[in-house]
């Protein structure tokens, strides 16, 4: 073995060159275009040939008195053991030595090789381990298991190689492959958990994530685990040995083809990724997309960016890539488990040449060639009714026949009817209609859909694409429908009550149908439904009815989220746009099922209460009732009982006739409590507050009581902004008689509730020095948020933030002028917009404020001097002092 000076001799400069110059010949090929199983397999090979000279040298080094080498192996694993290396990967090396006799002449070439490879600039990940080990644990440890099924020789003792895979087979997987397969099975589903279980992120991990290369990977390993390795020594790396393992598997090759297309394309992206970043990085996050797509040729279209063309061919690829491995990964799973001679496949027959076996829907071969696309929404309308999935088999005819689809079969009247009736059932439209969809159905049924297939939305909000979108949408009426729980009940009793269900579901299908024409798609999306209904002999009412959602399904949550609800106006203006209760209920439906598919934690019981009381309040107004004096005595007696011992009964009603009636209609009856507490001790003190934990929002309730003054809100925020306290929403009320009773749901700077009743008394005292002019806010916030500005989490919002933009209304309210302000989200941003008004002479009467996605949305009421609305002349002005000041915002 070489050792000391010797090791010195081979270390690291010429090795380093090779690398560097063979790495820049490789980004050249890349920059050329060179198709990306190519690019992989080279580098591998690049490896394979530098790292196999390493271990030759130092295995032969000077002073080494060993012979051949026919104990130990130098094995490949994982991404580097199936010859796909990228840029940024690591080289998984396991030292393989045949029994306890050779481990130390292992451990003696695991030492000088490591330190070699090292030196050289390798990034290696390594093991060292003999035959018996390595059974052992794949035996145990599912992800080893998985490691050593791309194990391949690089160096050593290919014999060895050879004899670890054939234990492989008989010791491990042969002896139970339905085990294995559900390892298997439940390794990748804690993936998606983490990753993503849709490919259709706006962010996907191109590696882990539904669509991404794991997929393919996890396929492998199930062939692997059920036919063995028999044949595979002399496939060749990457792609040869993938296509030689799927074909070996049973899987089709025009199959194959796709698969490795799409896989080729993912790999490219990587390539670009690691070469972008300098790092392994698998999250294909908005920043990288834009610098992949412009190195990757993409560019701007009229319609789209040229972000959001390079990744819908990506989710094409990776909606069929997930697809398919998926399909035949589980008919591998149905064909490994074992019968017994006393149990037997469950078939069942059904009508139309169909069958049911084990729980997929197959065909027989003679009603596959008679498939025609009634035949096979007859299988869809069968599958949708059992609740079964699509079998390899059917997939496979349905596929064939697809392409034997003409015009006078898709507007057949059987077929719509069909396709109507599926879309009326409640409680699984969304299955069925996403069976359709992963079989490229639902676009030949209607064209219209079928242009959102993969479509990006690349505006902060959506998570996922177009068609995506809409069928969760879809799915949330279905989880509406099988709900039992409280927290959905009043939704789910609007979902019963529904008369007609398929009003409700094509509307809710055709809401974003315009978006595959571009801009503006609220206005093309009505004409195209329209001319659809026209198309499909959908008449009046229930034309009218889907119409109505298409044309409506972004007001109610832009109103419920944006505007002041206790503005009559409001409420009226809305009504009448709306017009029937049964109309309402359905756009509320619609906008609860729209607002929760946007993406994960979008939705929140501050949109949930905001959207029932603009239900509430619209319903009052449709359906006008007496004053119910019951439920305001109940009311009543319930705040009575609550403040027994601080407060009269007189003292209660006097509060409530201070403010607008809709105040004890809307407002928690526990917050109403503190409010009266607060406002009964006022006078006691100039300013009085209280603190409460929302476990519900994960947040902190600040209830404040003051008389009202120009710069409250402004003063307030900003004594939160210093002490790093983000508001999250806020709620402003003020009594005729000038007392403010104000709430604020605020966190702190790492986005978590406020516990310590100590840091409360802080920012008390800081509050109330505030707003007797004796804290400089200005000077504290500033000095905030220059802290904060180096932060690493504030480069990561800054990335991701908007262009600031402005909004004013003069229609919406009779007595204030409305500003919207969009910006990216940044601590103090309501006090900003706050002291700016507050410093041009104006007032704030109302305001909500919201963030999503590092996005704030913030929205106020704003008078002047003398109470009344801004002029039109004067916004440009207000306006431009506001970007002034909000700059370093956007």
């Amino acid at each position: 073995m070489a050792t000391g000076t010797a090791q010195q001799a081979q270390r690291p400069d010429p090795l380093r060159q090779l690398l560097a110059s063979e790495a820049e010949r490789l980004a050249e090929l890349h920059r050329q275009g060179e198709d990306g199983w190519d690019l992989v397999t080279e580098r591998t090979r690049l490896a394979d040939r530098v790292i196999g000279q390493v271990a030759e040298a130092a295995w032969r080094g000077e002073g080494s008195d060993l012979g051949e080498v026919d104990r130990i192996a130098l094995v490949a694993l994982g991404g580097y053991g199936r010859g796909e290396l990228s840029p940024g990967s690591d080289i998984d090396l396991l030292i393989l030595y045949r029994g306890a006799g050779d481990f130390a002449e292992a451990s003696r070439l695991n030492e000088i090789l490591l330190y070699q490879l090292w030196d050289g600039g390798f990034r290696v990940g390594h093991s060292l381990r003999s035959l018996d080990d390595c059974v052992k644990m794949a035996r145990e440890d599912v992800v080893t298991r998985h490691a050593l099924l791309d194990a391949r020789p690089v160096w050593g003792a290919t014999s060895l190689v050879r004899t670890l895979a054939q234990r492989l087979d008989e010791e491990v997987l042969a002896r139970d492959p339905g085990g294995c397969l559900e390892d298997l099975r439940k390794d990748r589903e804690a993936q998606y958990r983490t990753a993503g279980p849709v490919v259709c992120l706006q962010e996907p991990n191109i590696k882990e994530s539904a669509g991404g290369l794991r997929d393919l990977h996890t396929l492998c390993w199930a062939i692997r685990i059920v036919i063995g390795s028999e044949g595979e020594e002399g496939a060749g790396l990457g792609s040869a040995l993938v296509r030689h393992r799927l074909l070996a598997g049973g899987v089709r090759s025009q199959d194959v083809e796709e698969m490795v297309r799409a896989y080729t394309f993912t790999l490219r992206i990587r390539h670009e990724m690691h070469q972008q970043t300098g790092r392994p990085s698998d999250l294909l996050t908005l920043g990288l997309q834009q610098q992949v797509a412009e190195s990757l040729g993409y560019r701007d279209t009229e319609q789209q960016q040229a972000t959001e063309l390079l990744m819908r061919d990506y989710y094409l690829g990776a909606r069929r890539l997930h697809f398919l491995t998926t399909s035949y990964t589980e008919r591998l799973r149905h064909r490994a488990v074992k019968r017994r001679w006393y149990q037997r496949a469950r078939i069942a027959p059904a009508i139309g040449g169909f069958v049911m076996r084990d729980g997929l829907l197959e065909c027989s071969d003679a009603a596959a060639e008679e498939l025609d696309l009634s035949r096979m929404m007859l299988a869809f309308g069968y599958a949708q009714a059992t609740g079964s999935e699509i079998g390899v088999s059917l997939r496979e005819s349905i596929e064939a026949a697809r392409q034997r689809v003409g015009e006078a079969d898709r507007t057949a009247p059987e077929v719509r009817e069909s396709f109507l009736r599926m879309v009326a059932t409640t409680g699984r439209v969304a299955g069925a209609l996403r069976r359709m969809h992963d079989l490229d159905l639902l676009g030949v049924i209607l064209p219209e859909f079928g242009r959102l297939t993969c479509l990006v939305q690349h505006d902060l909000f959506h998570r996922y694409t177009v068609d995506e979108h809409t069928l969760r949408a879809l799915e949330v009426f279905d989880e509406l429908h099988a709900s039992r729980g409280k927290a959905l009940e009043r939704y789910r009793t609007l979902y019963q009550q529904v008369a007609d269900p398929l009003a409700l579901h094509l509307g809710m299908l055709f809401h974003d149908i315009g978006k595959g024409l571009g801009g503006g798609h609220t206005e093309k999306g009505v004409e195209i439904t329209r001319r659809v209904c026209e198309e499909w002999g959908i008449h009046a009412p229930r034309s009218e009815a889907i119409l109505f959602l298409v044309r409506e399904h972004l007001v109610m949550s832009q109103i419920s989220q944006r505007r002041d609800l206790t503005d009559e106006k409001v409420i009226r203006d809305f009504a009448a746009r709306v017009g029937t209760v049964e109309q309402l209920s359905l756009l509320t439906l619609l906008t609860y099922a729209d607002v929760n598919a946007v993406g994960p934690g979008v939705w929140n019981e501050w949109k949930d209460s905001l959207l029932w009381e603009l239900y509430q309040r619209t319903h009052a107004v449709l359906a006008p009732l007496e004053e119910n004096e019951q439920a305001q005595q109940s009311l009543i007696d319930l705040l009575v009982k609550s403040l027994s011992s601080e407060l009269s009964e007189e003292e209660v009603r006097t509060h409530l006739a201070l403010l607008p009636r809709e105040y004890a209609r809307f407002t928690p009856p526990a917050t109403i409590v503190e409010h009266l507490r607060l406002a009964n001790r006022q006078l006691s003190q100039p300013v009085r507050t209280s603190w409460k934990l929302d476990l519900t929002t994960r947040s902190t309730d600040l209830h404040l009581s003051t008389l009202d003054r120009r710069g409250l809100l402004a003063s307030v925020a900003g004594a939160l902004a210093a002490h790093g306290v983000s508001i999250l929403s806020l709620q402003l009320n003020t009594r005729a008689d000038g007392l403010v009773v104000d709430s604020f749901k605020v966190v702190d700077a790492a986005g978590e509730p406020i516990v310590d009743p100590s840091r409360w008394q802080q920012l008390d005292s800081t509050i109330q020095r505030s707003l007797r002019g004796e804290f400089d806010v200005a000077t504290a916030v500033a000095r905030r948020l220059r802290a904060q500005g180096s932060s690493r989490l504030r480069k990561r919002h800054l990335r991701q933030s908007a262009p600031l933009q402005f909004g004013w209304d003069q229609q919406t309210s009779e007595k204030s002028t409305i500003l919207e302000v969009r910006a990216g989200d940044r601590l103090g941003l309501a006090y900003r917009i706050a002291s700016t008004l507050t410093g041009l002479g104006l007032d704030i009467v109302f305001a909500k404020v919201a963030t999503e996605m590092h996005l704030a949305l913030d929205i106020f009421y704003v008078v002047d001097a003398a109470g009344g609305k801004l002029s039109d002349a004067s916004l440009p002005a207000i306006e431009g002092v506001l970007l002034e000041a909000l700059r370093d915002f956007s």
